[in-house]
């Protein structure tokens, strides 16, 4: 009894020990979970840059380098006539902090999709991006301490001289915001057609754009503009999200099979589809699988078809017989996908009106197509095989990346920057905007301050489009802990070398490098270089061509834009 009893006394002081500790424990990981967030608020802003001649944004040997001479960079130094060629937007994003001083504070950011270029200040650099942890937040910088040099006619001087903004102290530097540079590996989320009075535009995107803007120069130094609050995606729900769901119905099903009243569901369906196989002259008819796509000559060739200009005066004519008045006129072939069409209960047979006088043959079927959410493929046989833009992005992306409805787009009547209503059609309103989607009023003027002249006032037309939040975390994460009270971040993406009209010249002046007279194929080549990413597409397109020429200078073009050529 002894022995035992003496077995079984340490035991009770270790158990209470233990409730104790537990008992103690318990009000701080409660404490943890309900700590109120930092009374700071942190905003970022980005600019990132692309055109249809790249497959990703802010690609570092076509845009201009934003940091400061002495932070390192991947970016090649460029001067001279290179420099200004390139585009005159430098991709950049800034991160400032507002409100109380606080310590020990962590900003983790994560390029899911690309890779970091540039930071500012240094920081603690991954294979997938920064750190700046333990960072304490501070309303003036240390006795003794500087911030690192930067040269003091460089625009993040300005950013220091924000005396509202929280000074960040991270191990040994302090700087009043914290700047990063990625290249971003996604294309331009945004296609357009049209113009010059009115532009269609399309979200390439499976999520909104935000706050969509047109700005267009026009001769005597003017410009003209149009802004919409959001474009919509191209697929409400993506494949992924229905696959998940056939894959949780199938489950539940498996799950529940040996029940009874499962057992007979099962014999009811298996009667029913009997019943169906006997009687074939009830049967609906099935889809057929889409054609395979045409290779890029015969898309080429319809194209060009599909920019012939064509004659619609339609008053509450059904859908299908606007249809076949384009492509007769278009002189196009196409094919309409009717059990598709039968199933999503689409009816073609529902009267539209569509008075545009001439326009190209395309924009005319975007009309007619894309506002009921159906799309086309090109294929083998250079018809148009016509079905809704669901069944097309299932077969070719099961990401279900398509584009997006069709959004018409009137621009503005020609603007003088002298004008007094320039500005408050251009930065007063970008303002608002910007306000709108959160960002404080120090904030959105630095921005402004730096990037509005070159916004408002490009050299060719432009699409100024921003990433919803939901979107940019996908992309780009930035992570602050603890959670600040307010956390804003922006992305405005500028695609430029869009301008459709562009992409007929560049394809007149690829003709043209196979002329006869050698003066003329010197300035087509001239033409077609000045024309910069511009050209690309069409550039690439020529190497098929059989003329030698042809295809001689459209490589060395090529070559001069710093393009591989296969």
């Amino acid at each position: 009894m002894t022995r035992t009893s003496h077995a079984h006394s340490p035991r009770v002081p270790t158990l209470g020990m233990f409730l104790v500790a537990g008992l103690c424990l318990a009000p701080t990981v409660r404490g943890a979970e309900d700590r109120p967030p930092l009374p700071v608020e942190v905003y970022e802003w980005s600019v990132w840059v692309g055109s249809p001649a790249q497959n990703s944004l802010n690609q570092p040997r076509v845009y201009r380098n934003a940091m400061p001479g002495p932070v390192g960079t991947v970016r090649p130094k460029v001067e001279g006539p290179e420099l200004n060629r390139q585009f005159p937007v430098a991709p950049v994003s800034v991160v400032q902090a507002f409100g109380e001083p606080t310590q020990d504070v962590d900003f983790d950011l994560r390029v899911k999709k690309g890779s970091v270029l540039a930071h500012w200040p240094q920081a603690t650099e991954r294979s997938d991006g920064l750190r700046w942890f333990k960072a304490n937040l501070l309303a003036a910088a240390p006795a003794g301490t500087a911030p690192g040099f930067i040269p003091e006619d460089h625009w993040f001087q300005k950013l220091r001289r924000s005396d509202k903004a929280l000074t960040i102290k991270h191990e040994t530097r302090v700087e009043r915001f914290l700047s990063y540079d990625a290249e971003v590996a996604i294309p331009i989320p945004v296609k357009i057609r049209g113009g010059p009075d009115e532009y269609t535009l399309q979200n390439l995107t499976n999520a909104k754009l935000l706050d969509v803007a047109v700005i267009a120069p026009v001769d005597g130094g003017r410009y003209r503009f149009g802004w919409l609050d959001e474009l919509p995606s191209g697929v409400p729900r993506s494949v992924a999200d229905e696959e998940a769901a056939k894959e949780k119905e199938k489950k539940e099903s498996e799950k529940n099979r040996d029940k009874p009243e499962a057992k007979a569901k099962a014999a009811e369906a298996a009667l029913e589809k009997a019943e169906a196989e006997l009687k074939p002259g009830d049967k609906k008819a099935e889809p057929k699988p889409i054609p395979a796509e045409a290779d890029a000559d015969t898309r080429a060739r319809v194209d060009q078809a599909l920019n012939r200009p064509v004659t619609v005066n339609a008053d509450k004519v059904p859908r299908r017989d606007v249809l076949a008045l384009v492509a007769g006129q278009a002189r196009v072939r196409y094919e309409v996908d009717d059990p598709t069409l039968a199933k999503d209960k689409i009816d073609l047979g529902q009267p539209m009106t569509l008075k545009n006088g001439r326009i190209a043959a395309r924009d005319a079927l975007a009309e007619v197509l894309g506002t009921i959410g159906l799309s086309y493929r090109v294929t083998e046989d250079a018809s148009l095989f016509i079905t809704t833009a669901a069944r097309l992005a299932a077969e070719t992306n099961k990401k279900a990346v398509i584009e997006g409805p069709p959004i018409k787009l009137t621009l503005s009547q020609p603007l003088s920057p002298s004008d007094p209503s320039f500005r408050q059609v251009t930065r007063d309103t970008y303002a608002r905007r910007l306000a709108a989607q959160g960002m404080r009023a120090e904030v959105v003027q630095a921005y402004l301050d730096q990037y509005a002249p070159t916004i408002f006032e490009p050299k060719g037309l432009i699409v100024l489009a921003h990433l919803s939040r939901e979107a940019l975390d996908e992309i780009v994460l930035l992570d602050v802990f603890p959670t600040p009270k307010k956390f804003v971040r922006t992305a405005a993406v500028i695609a430029h070398g869009v301008d459709p009209r562009l992409q007929d010249r560049a394809r007149l002046l690829v003709k043209q490098l196979g002329d006869l007279g050698p003066r003329a194929r010197e300035e087509a080549e001239t033409q077609l270089f000045d024309l910069g990413p511009v050209a690309i597409p069409v550039l690439e397109d020529a190497l098929r061509e059989k003329d030698i020429e042809i295809v001689f200078r459209a490589e060395r073009i090529l070559l001069r834009l710093n393009r591989q050529v296969p």
